[in-house]
């Protein structure tokens, strides 16, 4: 982004000085991961233990307000500090004037800081968005998560893509090594770990040969744009295979039952793979809240069932995420050609509907938590998990809610997303909810 920045203005006749071009690079590595700042409030600082973490990263500063005005602020500080080269080479001319081109006095070199900035801090969101975590960019106007459920959290298309681009666009030395380690530790990954299935890994392993050859051939303009359109048609190719089994996934449920009702679906891929998916399914009958699992193959003609199935089973996404819950049973939907059942759990909704009412840690627990399942483990204790996560490992959505007692939250600063379930919450909670 930065590189493209400064050919950007080069073209235009803008001679960029080495302390604008250094401003350019830092900026945009600040600005795209400056959302993350969150990382350093949402835990321990304000005493909440993991419900802290839950209820505040991706929080705040991942909302188009907080990127658009963190955005500006960098700017202001990145322009000052080149600023100063430029007026130190006015004092040394004696004449108090500058070349142009020279700093940020240059309009277009600070507009292309600007942009820079508010690229670097929306596409930060952007790219949350598309896996199954989840932002809310529109607060204060809209407190509801949105869910890509698409891409791969660490997705190595998108690595193998990008890097090439960037090592070959004249980045310094500790640059150059820092993204060929990268390079490195994505293959590595992907031939050592065992998430990614072999012939996706094959796949890869050719790519990666071929790509950085034919960006080392291109301009560095084209390098940029080929880079960002390949990019844009993996993430494409991600979403719509997400669509397919979505649908595919929903058609399974409301073929088995005409009561259930599908509330959500929360999808992820296989590194690297358009045609293998795990599926968590959230849905009632009226009576029962229910979550099941599932494998989907949203390409069967191309890459069937079985075969996802046994290109997985031993991986992530092979792996049966409710497998931690001592009460789950075998789900009872359908089978078709495009998804596999594992298991599934259900409660009474009434169960979660008095255990939002009455337990103030599980009504802020309910804030974040799209597929929330428990399991009593004490007489004094319930573990709340959000399913999406595994359930029993000792994971970051994990909590221990105590069934009676005292409420543990006042003073804490819980903010105000929209629960994910409030579908199947309490019709008081519900009122109080829409109200906000």
């Amino acid at each position: 982004m930065a590189d493209a920045a400064g050919h950007w203005l080069e073209r235009r006749g803008v001679r960029v000085t080495s302390r604008a071009r250094r401003a350019l690079s830092v900026l945009g590595v600040v600005a795209a991961e400056f959302p993350d700042s969150d990382l350093l409030y949402s835990g321990p600082v304000l005493r909440m233990g993991p419900l802290g973490y839950l209820l505040h990263h991706r929080g705040h500063t991942h909302t188009i307000v907080w990127a658009v005005i963190s955005a500006v602020v960098l700017w202001m500080v990145a322009r000052a500090w080149v600023n100063r080269e430029e007026n130190r080479a006015s004092g040394a001319s004696g004449d108090g004037a500058s070349s142009v081109g020279v700093g940020v006095k240059s309009a277009n070199v600070s507009r292309a800081l600007l942009a820079v900035a508010l690229i670097g801090t929306l596409s930060h969101l952007l790219l949350d968005y598309t896996n199954s975590y989840g932002v809310h960019p529109f607060w204060p106007f809209d407190n509801r998560w949105y869910y890509g459920d698409a891409v791969f959290i660490v997705e190595p298309w998108l690595w193998l893509v990008s890097i090439p681009a960037l090592f070959w666009n004249r980045p310094s030395r500790v640059g150059r090594v820092l993204l060929s380690l990268c390079f490195a530790l994505i293959l590595a990954a992907t031939l050592l770990l065992g998430e990614v299935a072999r012939d996706v890994a094959l796949m890869l392993v050719l790519f990666a040969a071929a790509w950085p050859l034919l960006q080392w051939r291109l301009s560095a303009q084209r390098r940029t744009a080929s880079g960002l359109g390949v990019w844009a048609l993996v993430t494409a190719g991600f979403f719509a295979a997400s669509g397919r089994a979505d649908a595919a996934v929903r058609a399974a449920v409301e073929g088995t039952s005409a009561k259930e009702r599908v509330l959500d679906v929360s999808l992820n891929p296989g590194p690297g793979d358009w045609g293998c998916w795990s599926a968590l399914v959230m849905s009632t009958d009226g009576t029962t809240y229910r979550v099941s699992s599932g494998f989907v193959a949203p390409f069967a003609d191309v890459r069937s069932l079985a075969t996802c199935e046994a290109r997985y089973r031993a991986g992530r996404i092979g792996s049966d995420v409710l497998g931690g819950l001592s009460e789950r049973t075998a789900a009872t939907f359908a089978a078709t050609t495009q998804v596999a059942w594992r298991s599934a759990w259900s409660a009474p909704r009434t169960t979660l509907q008095t255990l939002a009412r009455t337990r103030c840690e599980m009504h802020a627990a309910l804030r974040f938590m799209r597929a929330p399942v428990w399991q009593r483990v004490s007489d004094r204790e319930l573990l709340l998990s959000d399913a999406r996560f595994g359930v029993g490992g000792g994971g970051f959505s994990e909590l221990l809610v105590p069934v009676r007692g005292e409420c543990g939250m006042e003073g804490r600063w819980i903010p105000t997303w929209r629960p994910p379930r409030l579908d199947v919450m309490s019709d008081e909670m519900g009122r109080s909810e829409r109200s906000e």
